[in-house]
């Protein structure tokens, strides 16, 4: 029988805070939408220097919308991985849209070379996903153990 996506995003947040020394800090459920966890964009750029990944950036669209694509390729240089990350008025209030722009595109990369895309996302991926508007006084004690 075939694991549940809860199952399998659990699995994964006990590899990440395992393999990468992550904690339960770094992640949150989602309150809209229980069984969806988020991860922040620290956790990831730890897991993407652990691993030795490198990437470049290239800036597709500059204004009024700031799309960048991420092109980011493993330590062995064996699988190379393209994202893009966007950034609009209508998808953050960030004063600083380049670099939301990066972080998504970025944290995307990441997230797909560690097979946890769709199943988990980052902080900066929706302004709704931000800790604030998600943590409960017990987050830490629900986040799946290791």
């Amino acid at each position: 029988m075939a694991k549940s996506n809860s199952n399998y995003t659990e699995d994964l947040i006990s590899k990440f805070k395992n393999e990468y020394d992550l904690t339960a800090e770094d992640f949150w459920e989602l309150k809209q939408k229980k069984g969806t966890w988020i991860v922040t964009h620290k956790a990831v750029e730890k897991i993407a220097l652990t691993e030795g990944y490198n990437w470049k950036l290239e800036v597709l669209n500059f204004t009024p919308d700031v799309v960048v694509k991420c092109i980011l390729t493993t330590a062995d240089g064996k699988t190379t991985i393209e994202s893009l990350g966007e950034s609009t008025p209508n998808n953050t209030t960030n004063k600083y849209p380049y670099a939301m722009a990066e972080k998504r595109a970025v944290d995307r990369c990441v997230l797909k070379l560690a097979n946890a895309h769709g199943y988990m996302y980052t902080e900066d991926d929706a302004e709704e996903f931000k800790k604030d508007n998600n943590v409960k006084p017990n987050h830490i004690e629900n986040a799946p153990k290791v």
